[in-house]
């Protein structure tokens, strides 16, 4: 879940329209979550503004998380966030460097999130014999 921070607020209302009938009722909750519309905020193929780039990562590797709970690989955005993720394969990770490690930059992380970027085509740094698993988790 993603809580919304003033700055964040302002940035998603500049991109989505300042009367988006989303946001003001996801807004409007008692907790709302704004990562579906950071998520939708992110389509389209222009860069985002710092404070939109680190709240998709940090939302999307938030979903990550729930989406597929474990271990077993470790998914980097630096400096944004990581995530541990698992699929009930490989080695269960507790303390240290995990032995599956994928990693890749904000601008890699919001293309494979958004699916305007396939896994093979994206630049990243994966070391471990179950890191590739982590594709599978793409488009979130």
């Amino acid at each position: 879940m993603f809580k919304p921070t003033p700055a964040v607020v302002a940035a998603l209302r500049e991109r989505l329209g300042a009367a988006d009938p989303a946001l003001d009722a996801e807004l409007a909750r008692r907790r709302p979550n704004l990562t579906r519309l950071l998520l939708r905020a992110a389509a389209d193929a222009e860069p985002l503004p710092r404070e939109l780039l680190a709240a998709v990562c940090r939302a999307g590797c938030g979903l990550l998380g729930e989406r597929h709970p474990g271990p077993t690989i470790e998914v980097r955005v630096p400096p944004y966030a990581a995530v541990q993720i698992g699929f009930g394969t490989g080695p269960v990770h507790t303390r240290g460097t995990p032995p599956n490690v994928v990693e890749m930059s904000p601008e890699t992380f919001v293309g494979l999130a958004t699916g305007r970027l396939s896994w093979g085509d994206a630049r990243i740094n994966a070391s471990g014999a179950h890191a590739a698993e982590a594709a599978r988790a793409f488009p979130l």
